[in-house]
């Protein structure tokens, strides 16, 4: 029954050779392979024309695989839905670049998508997140619903949303990570990446299961396990970093949450106060403040550009 099911991996990538490769070999190493392998690059040199890729990216490491690799414009969004367009399967996945598989992976997803009709969507387990414990920014987090792990996987009234990582329980969510997602292919007639966020489009992955799961029912399987090692290269400056959070958490309350229900502005005021007050708290202890600075200036950015959002 599982193999009844086929099924594209997108990964999409820039300017990280070493991660990409790493990734692509976690993957041959799967008990289940996957029908389609879709790389969509925006690197300033091209993939393709490099021979550490072309050593792991052909037919002799995925001997039963259509092999597809695309080069595009730089964009996180507008690369999951190029690769969305090159599709041809029943099920749907999107890995990061920098993801290690554990080798049952797709098996375990695959498994739930064969004996589950009813879930569209869901994500697999991160198992190296930082160790759960008590702390100020834990209690800030929570106090002020502002996203985390080890939780429900469901949205906060504020729209942020909380993840299942390190918890062992196998659960229905809202909320699936863009590192390691799943979908059945006919989500994507209706639903694609917000490519209003641009460039590494923070909270991208919230947004679309935000939407698709106000239809669908997505699941959390903790038996598919996967590192996610969240390379430093290519990342934005922490205070860039910081100003597109808070300027794409903004734009997706307003798109996804303010439009349904305005009273839930109270909440997005109260996170935003909780993020404002652990920014504070990284200003005197670690003596940053691009944290602080970068959460005003996303904020200034939205009213600046989407005001409309407002009315």
């Amino acid at each position: 029954m599982i193999n009844r099911l086929t099924m594209s991996v997108i990964i999409c990538t820039r300017n990280r050779l070493d991660c990409i490769c790493e990734c692509l070999a976690s993957i041959t190493a799967q008990t289940i392979l996957p029908t389609e392998l879709i790389i969509v690059d925006s690197s300033d040199i091209p993939l393709i024309s490099q021979d550490d890729f072309l050593s792991i990216f052909n037919e002799q490491q995925f001997p039963h695989t259509k092999l597809i690799y695309r080069h595009t414009k730089a964009g996180l969004t507008l690369q999951r839905n190029v690769g969305i367009d090159l599709a041809d399967t029943d099920i749907i996945y999107f890995f990061d670049d920098d993801v290690i598989l554990d080798c049952n992976y797709i098996k375990e997803m695959q498994r739930i998508f064969a004996g589950h009709q009813k879930y569209v969507g869901g994500t697999g387990a991160i198992t190296n997140v930082a160790p759960f414990k008590r702390s100020f920014r834990h209690v800030v987090r929570r106090f002020f619903l502002i996203q985390r792990n080890y939780s429900s996987g469901k949205f906060t009234s504020s729209g942020m949303p909380t993840h299942a990582y390190g918890t062992h329980e196998f659960k229905d969510v809202e909320a699936t990570s863009g590192c390691c997602c799943a979908y059945r292919a006919h989500v994507f007639t209706k639903h694609r990446f917000d490519e209003h966020l641009v460039r590494y489009a923070y909270m991208e992955d919230c947004d679309f299961s935000k939407r698709v799961s106000n239809h669908y029912k997505l699941f959390y399987n903790p038996f598919a396990k996967l590192a996610h090692n969240q390379s430093p290269l290519s990342r934005e400056k922490l205070i860039d970093f910081r100003t597109m959070f808070s300027n794409y958490y903004t734009y997706l309350f307003f798109k996804n949450f303010y439009s349904q229900n305005k009273i839930r502005i109270v909440a997005y005021l109260w996170s935003m106060i909780g993020l404002l007050i652990e920014a504070s708290y990284s200003t005197v202890v670690q003596r940053n403040t691009g944290y602080i600075r970068g959460y005003w200036r996303g904020i200034y950015k939205f009213i600046r550009e989407q005001r409309h959002y407002l009315n």
